[in-house]
């Protein structure tokens, strides 16, 4: 399966601090709502938009003076290997290099196959893995296209 380009009218931008993160779309990248609503209170968190419909949502959050963690992407299931991911990760990219941070770093499932993918693509390199993380922070089993998520890889970007 090839990705395609975004629609033309995709918009990404910054979502204002009064209005509501979208949790459906969060929760399909990162099922543990308790770390969710905790993480979300120090991430700028940034929004693709298609018809004045919410398709993509990344958290951006600092991690000390030179390093941002991406902490979720998530894209609608229907908006998905369109192109909306990489414009997010871009627009991340962009934001933690004009805010100082010289390093991204973004944290995957060994299970989600497309993401890890993705974030290569975007020039994010495997620099650790972190073994049984899912099955020790997680209270429920995670699969994804029949594999157990267990542990979690972290990749790093220079920007």
């Amino acid at each position: 399966m090839t990705e395609t380009k975004p629609p033309a009218d995709i918009r990404i931008m910054s979502l204002p601090d009064s209005v509501p993160p979208p949790m459906g779309l969060i929760l399909l990248a990162d099922p543990n709502q308790e770390q969710v609503a905790e993480y979300l209170r120090y991430c700028l968190i940034l929004v693709a938009i298609h018809s004045d419909l919410t398709v993509g949502v990344l958290a951006l959050s600092p991690e000390g003076k030179t390093r941002a963690e991406i902490k979720v992407l998530a894209v609608a299931p229907g908006y998905r290997r369109k192109g909306i991911g990489k414009l997010l990760l871009q627009e991340a990219s962009e934001r933690a290099r004009r805010l100082g941070f010289t390093e991204l770093q973004v944290c995957t499932g060994n299970s989600s196959i497309k993401p890890f993918q993705l974030y290569q693509q975007a020039g994010f390199e495997l620099t650790d893995v972190r073994w049984n993380y899912f099955t020790h922070h997680y209270p429920q089993p995670i699969v994804e296209e029949g594999i157990v998520c267990k542990h979690q890889l972290l990749l790093t970007k220079s920007l």
